[in-house]
């Protein structure tokens, strides 16, 4: 415990100095005709799809910011065709920051200083979903930002306004991590995945969380967190089985439960990296998804495929929601303590999705869904029309 403390003093000490410095130069540092892209995970598709759209169209330097460790092969690929890979931790990092007309991150960036008019700071996040994302009172929890990107005016507004983003400057240009929908991988990098039939993917936000570097998050979920809805996982995982679907388990980046259960196919960033396949586009290729709070649903309505909500911890969960009462009209069922848990479900996968699809199809219209599939292309079209980046 003591060991904690002294490590998140230090990055409070170091991104406060940061903050401040970064801000203060960037008043006067002159911009070049370059733009800066960091995500985290590395991997996290808002990022990587920016990133490709902004090599493919913009005239000037793009610049990617990145962590330590083996350089993931979308990136590599985007940088043979000219993205320009920069130690985050360095000098020359924090020199293309300074030199940057415009800044793109999923996370935030060096304390995430506030933006000044001749630097606009573009929040792309990583989803619009129901959670409650208020920020702390630590250094760099702020996420501080000109614009914010998402896909939904419903979600988005809650978003801006913990982000302290005008309504004017939400970007309803949908999550450019959706584009990766439909390219999915081929059979030949499922199967480095372990996966070798039809599949869904159970895809929980984290209850218990674990450091990354040096973001800090807290825990979420009350003394019920450690129930993980095993016994209707088992129902899901067996009904799954008996129909010849696997069931693919990823957790979340933070989650301190890595979740490798028996019977079930768990792969996380690291499995993703090495098989050379984006997450986005693995969902491209499921059948089904189960999640419970995670935004993931969200995207996922583009593909209009069977849903299920999986949320033993619903009476414990010490987050909000908003609209609080987005558990009663989700898109698919709601599953919890009961007799035949994912029968509807299950239902629905054995019907193609017909059975629920006026459902989702009545949600995504009620949360105001962009329903792009070009979303990377169309936020930097909505850039270069604001101004933020020079050409495009």
């Amino acid at each position: 415990m003591r060991t904690s403390h002294i490590r998140n003093g230090v990055l409070s000490v170091v991104l406060g100095t940061l903050r401040i410095t970064l801000r203060v130069l960037s008043l006067v540092v002159p911009p070049s005709r370059s733009v800066v892209v960091t995500a985290s995970p590395e991997t996290e598709g808002n990022g990587v799809e920016v990133a490709r759209a902004l090599v493919r169209r913009y005239d000037g330097r793009v610049v990617w910011l990145r962590d330590r460790g083996p350089v993931p092969e979308q990136i590599s690929a985007l940088a043979a065709q000219g993205l320009v890979l920069v130690p985050k931790a360095s000098l020359a990092g924090l020199w293309a920051y300074l030199r940057a007309e415009a800044v793109l991150f999923t996370h935030g960036l060096y304390g995430s200083p506030r933006p000044c008019a001749r630097k606009p700071i573009v929040n792309l996040w990583h989803g619009d979903g129901p959670k409650d994302i208020t920020p702390g009172r630590s250094v760099g929890a702020m996420i501080a930002s000109t614009y914010l990107v998402g896909s939904t005016p419903l979600f988005s507004e809650f978003q801006a306004r913990a982000f302290d983003v005008p309504a004017d400057r939400v970007l309803v240009t949908g999550n450019p991590r959706t584009d990766q929908l439909w390219h999915p991988p081929g059979l030949d990098r499922l199967a480095r995945l372990g996966i070798t039939s039809d599949f869904v993917v159970w895809m929980p936000t984290f209850r218990r969380a674990r450091a990354i570097g040096a973001v800090r998050v807290r825990d979420h979920g009350g003394p019920a967190a450690t129930d993980d809805g095993q016994e209707e996982l088992t129902a899901l995982r067996d009904g799954l089985r008996e129909r010849g679907i696997q069931l693919v388990v990823k957790p979340h980046p933070m989650d301190a439960d890595r979740r490798r259960w028996p019977g079930v196919v768990t792969i996380d960033e690291d499995d993703l990296v090495d098989a050379g396949v984006c997450l986005y586009a693995l969902l491209g290729a499921s059948s089904g998804l189960v999640t419970d709070y995670s935004s993931v649903w969200v995207d996922y309505l583009l593909l209009d495929r069977p849903l299920a909500f999986l949320v033993p911890d619903r009476t414990s969960y010490d987050r909000a929601l908003h609209p609080a009462d987005i558990l009663d009209w989700v898109p698919g069922e709601v599953v919890a303590a009961q007799d035949r848990p994912f029968a509807a479900f299950l239902a629905d996968l054995d019907a193609h999705g017909r059975l629920d699809a006026d459902l989702r199809h009545d949600v995504a219209r009620r949360i105001g869904l962009n329903p792009t599939a070009t979303a990377a292309d169309d936020l930097v079209t909505a850039l270069v029309k604001l101004g933020v980046l020079s050409s495009g």
